[in-house]
């Protein structure tokens, strides 16, 4: 029995020391790939937001049906996108950033027509920016479970792109 005590705190005291020191934690993700990470998280969010209002708002059957395709899309990404950024130890933000905020705010503020001509406006513009982060990722990433994720979600986002730019204007 002493010889065991001799043998197991020494083990126990080299396990412990490279857990202290975070030499088996969790590898840290590159300040772009969280970056990456927090703002395909908002501008995610920000499609979410306005196409529920757009769900409800528009009357033009084109609109209200990609208003329901981004809804489903955005929050299925959104649902991958949390648990990556979990899985990395990313903390992200699940809401609009304040430029998204205030162009929502804006946003519905506006009826009818008007409103829709906006929804498709900022559809088009959105999801352009959308497409050109999700490219940089696909290329520049470090971590390979997130440019997998850029790589896997960039067509839906060019797809939306082109939906966008089909609807009433």
């Amino acid at each position: 029995m002493q010889l065991m005590k001799r043998f197991v705190a020494p083990a126990a005291l080299v396990l412990a020391v490279p857990f202290a020191l975070g030499v088996f934690a969790a590898a840290q993700v590159s300040e772009t790939d969280s970056a990456f990470l927090q703002k395909a998280s908002q501008a995610n969010a920000a499609e979410v937001k306005v196409s529920q209002a757009a769900q409800t708002r528009a009357k033009d059957k084109a609109i209200t049906a990609f208003a329901d395709r981004m809804v489903k899309d955005h929050s299925d990404a959104g649902h991958k996108l949390e648990a990556l950024a979990k899985q990395k130890n990313v903390a992200i933000r699940t809401e609009p950033d304040p430029d998204h905020m205030m162009k929502i705010g804006k946003l519905q503020k506006l009826e009818g027509a008007e409103f829709e001509k906006a929804y498709a406006a900022l559809m088009v513009e959105d999801h352009h920016a959308a497409v050109q982060l999700f490219e940089q990722a696909a290329k520049d990433t470090q971590d390979s479970d997130i440019k997998q994720f850029a790589q896997i979600t960039l067509p839906t986002l060019q797809e939306h792109s082109k939906m966008a730019e089909a609807l009433p204007h």
